[in-house]
């Protein structure tokens, strides 16, 4: 039986090979960065105003004068005006480009219009004061963000809004991402019935499949398809020939450990898949099977229980796509036990928690405890859960654990 660490080097060994694809902007989101995005001119690419008000010279300003002329009106999206007296000012839209001749801009606030010319109040004082006019005040300087060629997204990042954002400002009309790959769900099991069906005592609703397809796609991985096959060595092995032909990766859920009727490690091998790994010393999820057909698709087989399937997906199926994909996945979050856990046997452990802040910047977790690997319910009360290393069964309080969250 392969421990935690050996099964995560076969996984990182036997990636998939997510091909990149140039498509439209509106299209990315959540998709995988395949490419550096540059600015293509300077950022902001002209000196702008930061506030409504009018922009003036400073030096009149410092020179005493309060009652400024109105020349114009400096409107977003206009090229720039020039001030034709240096004791008159331009007013001026949030936005809009710093007039020629004009070196700060003095808040509409701090501004009384009267017969043509705009008159500072007295709050605006001349020294000591944060809004004292000087040069470039309320002004956000061009290039001040970043220079023309300067690097904004690497590659290895998730679009998310304010990435869009960013490719959007600079041009980016279609980009380059990893083509997300398509994903079956395959739950397994006489006893499961759709949730929409009634349910007898003896059967239970396919949670399994639901949750996996909402972990998948609130990851960035939307094209998935649910599938239920009954525990017939036959229906599943007719049934499973098809998905794998289809479909880029195959996760299974339920049926991979030692009942008479987990018929999925046998089927798998009649079908040509090459089992890498069957098998992990950790609970929950001891079953844990993963597999390669004959063309390179990756197979993951879950075992049923709902606790079970949830942490094996975190903890392995979503890092394996992500490295997949390209997602730059470096960073590991870490959380410290905020109370003593004892576990009956030395193997990994992932234990449910919950996360709190203390005021001291720590990230404490607190065990949520559930009642075996099918208490689904508490795994609603938790975050997610921390990675206890095998060879102890006794963690002190405030010990330091890797967190994954759900």
């Amino acid at each position: 039986m392969l421990t935690v660490p050996q099964a995560d080097s076969i996984l990182q060994k036997n990636p998939i090979s997510c091909p990149s694809r140039r498509v439209p902007l509106a299209a990315v989101a959540g998709c995988v960065l395949r490419e550096h995005v540059a600015a293509d001119r300077d950022l902001p690419p002209f000196d702008r105003a930061t506030m409504d008000g009018i922009a003036v010279n400073s030096a009149a300003f410092a020179k005493g004068v309060r009652a400024f002329p109105v020349e114009g009106l400096q409107k977003a999206g206009i090229p720039a005006l020039s001030l034709g007296s240096r004791n008159a000012c331009i007013e001026i839209m949030t936005g809009a480009m710093l007039p020629k001749g004009c070196d700060c801009v003095i808040p509409a606030e701090y501004i009384e219009t009267n017969g043509g010319a705009a008159k500072v109040r007295d709050e605006f004082l001349p020294s000591g004061s944060l809004w004292a006019a000087r040069p470039m005040i309320n002004v956000h300087r061009k290039g001040s963000d970043a220079r023309k060629g300067d690097i904004l997204l690497r590659a290895g990042c998730r679009l998310l809004t304010a990435q869009i954002a960013v490719a959007a400002a600079v041009g980016k009309s279609r980009i380059l991402v990893s083509k997300t790959p398509e994903i079956a769900v395959v739950g397994t099991g006489d006893e499961l019935v759709e949730i929409n069906r009634p349910v007898k005592p003896f059967q239970i609703r396919r949670s399994n499949t639901c949750a996996l397809a909402a972990g998948l796609a609130l990851s960035g991985y939307t094209r998935v398809k649910r599938f239920h096959i009954r525990d017939d060595q036959k229906r599943l092995r007719a049934g499973l020939k098809k998905i794998l032909a289809k479909y880029d990766i195959v996760i299974l859920s339920g049926g991979v450990s030692m009942g008479k009727l987990d018929f999925v490690p046998r089927v798998l091998k009649q079908l040509g898949v090459t089992v890498l790994f069957h098998k992990v010393r950790q609970r929950p999820g001891g079953p844990l099977l993963f597999g390669k057909t004959s063309d390179g698709k990756p197979v993951f087989g879950l075992p049923g229980n709902p606790v079970s399937t949830q942490i094996c997906f975190y903890r392995y199926i979503l890092p394996y796509l992500n490295k997949s994909t390209g997602l730059d996945t470096t960073a590991a979050e870490f959380a410290v036990l905020d109370e003593e856990v004892e576990v009956e046997t030395p193997l990994t452990r992932f234990l449910p928690v919950k996360i709190a802040y203390h005021p001291d910047g720590r990230l404490a977790a607190s065990p949520v405890y559930t009642h075996g690997s099918g208490d689904y319910a508490s795994l609603a009360k938790s975050d997610g859960f921390v990675e206890l290393k095998e060879d102890t069964c006794r963690f002190s309080k405030g010990s330091i654990s890797r967190l994954y969250r759900w």
